[in-house]
């Protein structure tokens, strides 16, 4: 029996999932089909791991012979812990909606209006992510209270963090001494750049041997800024500045701008974490 055979075989008898087993030994999926199928002989450090999965000794796994059912006193076992119905996160995500829930009634009673959705918003994404999500809840859960507060400034005072990056709005803002307006934009700046960091280095050991993956979300990114420096330079883009200007709706376009801005934001933050899995992935080889 091939060590492929016999992953196989041991893997099955403990209910395991090739997901489940990827997940255990954090590799991808296809490298277990891999390795099953005779494709690809798992590393030493995984060989290891993979006998204290199986409870079984090393020479075991790796040697062409029937390999039997595993005995406690072989080697130690890893229990694998099957999550229960309602875990810890989900109970965090049933307070947190909860509390969202009596924030947005009582502005309501108390006639804030949407100002209550506003300000519920990023318990409301936390507690969905908390039900969603079963790891990585706590930079999900950032990402998320850091996308409503981004979308409230951008939407309700037109800070972003682009004021940054641009020289001629940064030097007006500083002849103007609208220092505030500088300052949140900085804190914009550093808060996304933080946690573009902290994903990077939270995925980069997660294997990934395609490059295609990341061609195609960094070619979505290009596409999507070609589009609106195009749409930008258009008649049509006039014509609707001047109907938002005239309307006073000025809240509607910053609305669908800011999203816009997120979308490839996001296909942006998905690309630099691809790239960097892809290279880690090769220089581990």
């Amino acid at each position: 029996m091939t060590i492929g055979e016999k992953i196989y075989k041991l893997r099955t008898e403990k209910n395991l999932s090739q997901g489940d087993l990827a997940e255990i030994l954090e590799v991808s999926r296809q490298s277990i089909s891999k390795w099953e199928n005779g494709g690809a002989t798992p590393d030493l450090d995984k060989i290891i791991k993979l006998s204290e999965v199986f409870g079984i000794t090393i020479d075991e796994l790796v040697k062409n012979e029937e390999v039997s059912a595993p005995a406690e006193e072989k080697a130690p076992q890893i229990i694998i812990k099957k999550e229960s119905s309602f875990p810890p996160r989900k109970i965090i995500g049933t307070v947190l909606l909860s509390l969202s829930l009596i924030v947005t009634v009582v502005l309501l009673a108390a006639g804030g209006g949407i100002a209550g959705l506003v300000l519920s918003s990023p318990l409301i994404l936390c507690g969905i992510i908390c039900f969603i999500f079963k790891k990585n809840v706590g930079l999900w859960c950032a990402w998320a209270v850091f996308f409503a507060v981004d979308m409230y400034l951008r939407v309700a005072t037109g800070i972003n963090s682009a004021v940054i990056l641009n020289f001629q709005t940064l030097l007006f803002l500083i002849r103007g001494g609208d220092f505030i307006r500088l300052l949140l934009s900085f804190a914009q700046f550093t808060a996304i750049v933080s946690l573009v960091i902290i994903t990077v280095l939270r995925f980069r050991k997660m294997p990934l041997e395609s490059k295609k993956l990341p061609l195609v979300f960094w070619g979505i990114y290009g596409v999507l800024k070609i589009a609106m420096a195009v749409f930008s330079a258009s008649h049509l883009y006039k014509q609707i500045m001047n109907y938002v200007l005239s309307t006073m709706n000025t809240w509607v376009y910053s609305l669908c701008h800011s999203l816009y801005v997120w979308i490839y934001t996001g296909f942006f933050v998905a690309a630099v974490v691809l790239t960097v899995r892809y290279i880690v992935t090769k220089k581990s080889k």
